[in-house]
This record gives structure tokens, C-alpha cells and sequence, in this order.
């Protein structure tokens, strides 16, 4: 196969992990980074058994890397309940017996360690050389011919054969390739932090109720971290400061049941996060000449299925495996076929459940309760067999 060089832009979970991929396949990348270094990227991932089987495909040394770091379903037993605000039990989630059923476990882990683990393995020599490239914006990028250039914002340019936007929800890339296609705020905004184990559920649990969503999961043995999500104009919760947003959700939420309210309380107010949560409709194409989306720049999704960065890996995984497979151009049609079917299902059935999940209406909310209710003893459901099942 012919060398070719792969331009990454963006330097988060997906850009680094395509690097790493690449690199073990003998591909060369850049990747270009907006921002000065890798610092705290937020409060924590669920790696579930697809994401898991992702990152083992992308490199079984960064797989057994995400293992020793994060809290791995398969060194405990404990189901994850899902509950009502007032705790009564809707279902629980058997994560004991995934590697068994579905070819891996789920893993808790900080956003912060997994990126740390994917920034030490691009710097790890290999069969072919990585560049990450900080505080290198890119501006715009084209494609002619065999060859495709990125433009970065102190005006230089790089050239290589392939261009992938792995630039989040508000992509540059995505407008290059697809046309405009601007986000759409999904109606709540997300508010995550890291909190003690508590006595209770200590290793994890679900809430859905009145206009929200809580979930938690452990990372190590005595830490959780855990997202919250709130019905919210947009830019309301954002723009408060970070201890009044913490106070507003104790206020807010205050009522539900343990160990909710003491998990919110437990937080540090430099472990919260409060982001607005966006999709955006599913794109016609995924790919344009030499230029091609991966993770949030193609598919950004809502918290609600927990698909966000594993769906990411599995771009990754497909992708670097097409390239060592194919020349560019068919790799990208095969990628851009397979992905965006499976992707834009997805971020559609999150969209639908989230309105489920965060409707105010209590007729609709005990209909929500009942069907989690009636998945109790069924074998496999939707989260199950159409997520946790695929292999890259």
C-alpha cells in the first residue's frame, strides 16, 4: 500500500485515538490542536462494550491501558438500578455478566485519563511517526487531486492525502464537507461532576423524572462521577456561576431520593462542568473529495444513550481499518456508507428518548416508568442488542 499521510483536526478523545490507530497501521498523521495542552476535559466516560471493543481494535495495548485505569464491570457484580426520583425500582442493569454476553465489559473512566492515555500512546514510538501540533486552529481545508490542505490560523499551510474533521459539536469541518448544518439545542442542558462513593449504590445508578435525568457511575474505589440533565432555556444554565448552578440543582432536585441529593452535595465545585446539549441532523454525506467527519463532527449526540465518545472509537476503529484496506477514496465511500448508517439510527433513537425522558408531563412520565418497567426481565432491548453487540 502506498504511504500517505493523514491531517487530524482536533486534538480530543476521537482525533488522538484515529492518531494512535493510524500510527499502529503504519500511517503517518498531524494532528492540529486549538487549544495550548490537554488539561482537565471534564468529569467522566462510560465505555460501554462497543466502545470497549473499539478501543481494543484501535490498539490492544491502549485497551489493556482504559482497563488498569478505569472501574471495569467485570471486577464487580453489583446490578446499576435505574429508579424513579421518589426510588422506587424501574430495572436493573445486569453489568456483571456483559463480557460474557456481549464480548466486553463496561468501563467507567475519567474523560480526563482517557485522554491522558491517548496523548502518552500518540508520543509512544511506532511504525510510523505522529505530529500533535497545539494551539494550530484550522481554518479551512480543501481537497485536489490526490492531495488534501488543511489552512491554520497563523496562515500556514500543511498538505497530506486525506483531511479528517475531528473537530466537536461546532465543527469547522462539518460545513466543508456537508454544508451548514448548525447544531440544535436538544432543550436541557447538562451539568456533570465527580462526588464520593456513596453507601448506597456506591457503583452507580440511574434516576428519571420530572424534567430530568441523573445518572452516576463509579471510576475507582472510592469516587463516582455523574451527569445531570435539565430542562433549560438555552445559555440559562451555562451562563450562571458554577456554585449557583449547584445550589440551583440541590434546589431543584433536592427532593429526590438517596443518595441523589448527597452525591450533587459531595461535589467540589471545580469538578463541575455545565454545558448545553446539542445534536444536529443526520448528514447526507460524511465525506467530500479528500475531506471526511469523525466523532461529534459528524454525529454529535445527547447524553441520554451514554453513545457520545464510544461512538467516536467506533469511527476510529472503522476508519483506520479501511485504510489500510483500501486506497483513500474507496475507504472513505466504505466508511461514509457503514457509519453513517449505524450513527445517524442512533442519534435518533437518542433524540426520541430523550424526550421521553425529560417530558414534564406526568401522564407521559408514568408511560416512560412503565416501559423501562416492562424491559425488567426482557433478554435483550434496544440499549442492548443494537449498541452493545456491534464490533468494529
Amino acid at each position: 500500500m502506498k504511504s500517505i499521510k493523514v491531517l487530524i483536526a482536533g486534538g480530543g478523545i476521537g482525533g488522538l485515538a484515529l492518531a494512535v490507530a493510524l500510527r499502529e497501521r503504519g500511517i503517518s498523521a498531524e494532528v492540529f490542536e486549538r487549544a495550548k495542552g490537554f488539561g482537565n476535559t471534564g468529569s467522566g466516560i462510560e465505555l460501554t462494550p462497543n466502545g470497549v471493543k473499539s478501543v481494543d481494535r484501535i490498539s490492544p495495548r491502549l485497551g489493556e491501558a482504559v482497563r488498569s485505569t478505569g472501574w471495569s464491570s467485570d471486577r464487580h457484580a453489583a446490578d446499576m438500578p435505574i429508579m424513579s426520583w421518589d426510588g422506587k425500582l424501574l430495572k436493573s442493569r445486569e453489568v456483571g455478566n456483559f463480557p460474557a454476553k456481549w464480548g466486553a465489559p463496561m468501563i467507567g473512566i475519567l474523560r480526563a485519563d482517557l485522554h491522558r492515555i491517548l496523548a502518552e500512546a500518540v508520543h509512544r514510538p511506532g511504525p510510523a511517526p505522529v505530529t500533535v501540533h497545539h494551539q494550530a486552529t484550522v481554518m479551512a481545508a480543501s481537497s485536489a487531486g490526490d492531495t488534501a490542505t488543511v489552512r491554520l490560523a497563523d496562515g500556514r499551510t500543511v498538505t497530506g492525502d486525506l483531511v479528517v474533521g475531528a473537530d466537536g459539536v461546532r465543527s469547522t469541518m462539518r460545513s466543508l464537507v456537508a454544508g451548514e448544518v448548525p447544531p440544535r439545542y436538544l432543550g436541557f442542558t447538562s451539568i456533570r461532576g465527580i462526588s464520593k462513593r456513596p453507601a448506597q449504590h456506591g457503583d452507580g445508578f440511574v434516576f428519571v423524572g420530572p424534567g430530568g435525568h441523573f445518572f452516576a457511575e463509579a471510576f475507582d474505589d472510592t469516587r463516582l462521577f455523574w451527569t445531570a440533565t435539565v430542562n433549560a432555556p438555552e445559555h440559562s444554565w451555562p451562563a450562571k456561576p458554577v456554585e449557583r448552578a449547584k445550589a440551583d440543582l440541590l434546589e431543584l432536585w433536592g427532593e429526590w431520593s438517596a443518595p441523589l441529593p448527597e452525591t450533587v452535595a459531595s461535589c467540589a465545585l471545580e469538578d463541575m462542568v455545565v454545558t448545553d446539549v446539542h445534536d444536529c441532523p443526520p448528514l447526507k454525506r460524511w465525506h467530500t473529495g479528500r475531506l471526511a467527519l469523525l466523532g461529534d463532527a459528524a454525529h454529535p449526540i445527547g447524553p441520554v444513550l451514554g453513545q457520545g465518545a464510544n461512538m467516536a472509537l467506533e469511527d476510529v476503529a472503522s476508519l483506520a481499518c479501511l485504510l489500510t484496506e483500501h486506497d483513500v477514496p474507496a475507504a472513505l465511500r466504505h466508511y461514509g456508507r457503514i457509519r453513517s448508517q449505524r450513527a445517524n439510527k442512533i442519534v435518533q433513537h437518542s433524540r426520541l428518548i430523550a424526550r421521553l425522558g425529560h417530558t414534564t408531563n406526568p401522564l407521559v412520565g408514568r408511560l416512560r416508568d412503565a416501559l423501562i418497567k416492562s424491559m425488567k426481565r426482557r433478554e435483550e432491548t434496544y440499549r442492548d442488542k443494537e449498541l452493545f453487540s456491534y464490533s468494529p
